[in-house]
């Protein structure tokens, strides 16, 4: 191509300071600066009219196609090659404009080299040698730089990315995230997460952060690491399942409520993020007796609730076959210390309970409170009698005889059991909480068990899933 001689002169002349070469469209070298010949040590005879390949290292030939098809569809391409000769061998990094020249009425291609500072080197050593990728934006939140971990992590190549917005692969809110990333100027690193697609589709999740590149207190752009943690959330994300399923299966077993002439009873139970131990029983053990009982396991999680359904798995011929509640608890006892043998263990399991026979023939109730929270009983003349004798939780370390606790009732009478949850939604203190459960329980037991329990979570309990299981039993004697 002949293009004329001032027009070269001129774009020489603005990029001179720069150090330049610019090109045709086929990469043949019309102008060079004189700054790259003393580097390179050609004179200016033997580059003009050759092809750019010239100056460059043997690895720019494999670049300079992907530079060519970028510039197609763009008007700049930014990167760094290895100036070369039979001399030397130096990096630089390079700018590379498209120009349109109207008094030839072509494009010209102008490359501007400039030095690679040393510290520059000692930081891209850095980016190269991360496992994590590290993405350089510039103040407007294009991508100037793109590590070898991002390419490994995206599946995009550098000279795919440079130049692209941020948001063009990571799935975040552009101007959300742009009044964040400018907070950062003050220093502090903006952290985050979000998820992304790699070049084939596949989705990532990814843990963020970001910190301003910062001069004289302008923005001049940004560093943004990237972790991959996609694994570690797809677990999780599958332990939700499992955990969900696992409630779902603790709730099925919890025993049906009993509808009786003389006794109503009802139930709530509200399961904590967590797994957890914390179950209900009730069954009708002749015409005129029907046991009930609340148990709290220790502690949260898997072993927590495999406790509570190995103990549920017990409860009914427990229940139907030994009826005494001291007798039921030593019968408690003796399971969970076969289940974990002292010898085995490493920690102790315990758990509270409170177990209670109606018996409406002789218009008492028996009862043993095994360190859990104290049931309450409530006549219609507004009496409260706090269920709290028995012992220690069952499978304590230390050893106490249990002590049966018994109650008589004439009058319609209102029971009302509960685990530790409540206790925590109610209030931070625990007297606190007490005194309210009271007073609710004397303000409304004319309610139905199901309105009375209905009532008392709308008021108290604000979150879907609680800090701990929630298990509330409410039970009525009826007034014969």
């Amino acid at each position: 191509m002949d293009v004329e001689l001032n027009v070269v002169e001129k774009l020489e002349n603005v990029y001179a300071q720069e150090g330049v070469v610019i090109t045709t469209d086929k990469g043949t070298i019309i102008a060079i600066s004189e700054r790259i010949l003393s580097v390179t040590g050609y004179a200016k005879e033997q580059v003009i009219g050759r092809s750019l390949r010239t100056l460059f290292s043997h690895s720019f030939a494999v670049d300079d196609e992907a530079i060519w098809t970028h510039l197609q569809t763009h008007a700049r391409w930014q990167g760094e090659v290895c100036l070369h000769s039979p001399t030397v061998s130096r990096r630089k990094q390079v700018t590379v404009d498209v120009v349109w020249c109207e008094e030839v009425r072509t494009k010209l291609y102008v490359w501007q080299l400039a030095d690679v500072p040393e510290a520059e080197y000692v930081v891209e050593a850095i980016y190269k040698a991360s496992p994590i990728a590290i993405v350089e934006l510039s103040r407007t939140m294009n991508v100037r730089y793109w590590n070898e971990a991002a390419e490994q992590l995206f599946g995009w190549k550098k000279e795919d990315i440079i130049d692209q917005p941020l948001f063009s692969f990571l799935q975040c809110h552009p101007s959300y995230m742009q009044s964040m990333f400018e907070q950062t100027a003050q220093g502090e690193p903006l952290t985050f997460e979000c998820t992304a697609r790699r070049k084939n589709g596949e989705v990532l999740y990814l843990a963020c952060s970001a910190l301003a590149i910062a001069y004289n207190e302008h923005i001049q752009g940004y560093i943004v690491t990237i972790n991959d943690i996609t694994k570690m959330r797809q677990k999780e994300i599958e332990h939700g399942k499992q955990v969900e399923l696992a409630k779902k299966i603790q709730q099925s077993v919890l025993t049906p409520l009993l509808q009786h002439d003389t006794i109503t009873m009802d139930a709530i139970y509200i399961p904590s993020e967590e797994l957890s131990g914390d179950l209900y029983a009730c069954y009708q053990i002749d015409d005129h007796r029907f046991g009930m009982m609340i148990i709290d396991v220790m502690g949260h999680g898997l072993s927590s609730s495999l406790i509570s359904m190995s103990l549920r798995s017990l409860l009914r011929g427990l229940i139907l076959r030994v009826v005494d509640p001291v007798s039921v608890a030593l019968e408690l006892e003796k399971h969970l210390q076969n289940l974990f043998p002292e010898k085995e263990l490493e920690i102790h399991y315990l758990f509270s309970m409170i177990y209670l026979v109606i018996d409406t023939k002789q218009r008492k109730i028996e009862y043993i409170n095994a360190g859990h929270p104290f049931g309450l009983m409530l006549t219609n003349d507004g009496e409260i009698t706090e269920l709290d004798k028995g012992g220690l939780a069952i499978g304590s370390p230390f050893s106490a005889p249990f002590e049966k606790g018994v109650v008589h009732y004439d009058k319609r009478t209102r029971l009302f059991l509960y685990t530790d949850g409540i206790l925590e939604a109610i209030d931070s203190s625990i007297l606190t909480s007490l005194t309210k459960i009271r007073r609710f329980l004397k303000n409304y037991h004319h309610l139905s068990d199901q309105q009375f329990l209905r009532l008392l979570v709308d008021h108290h309990v604000r979150q879907p899933h609680p800090a701990d299981d929630i298990c509330l039993l409410s039970i009525t004697i009826q007034e014969w």
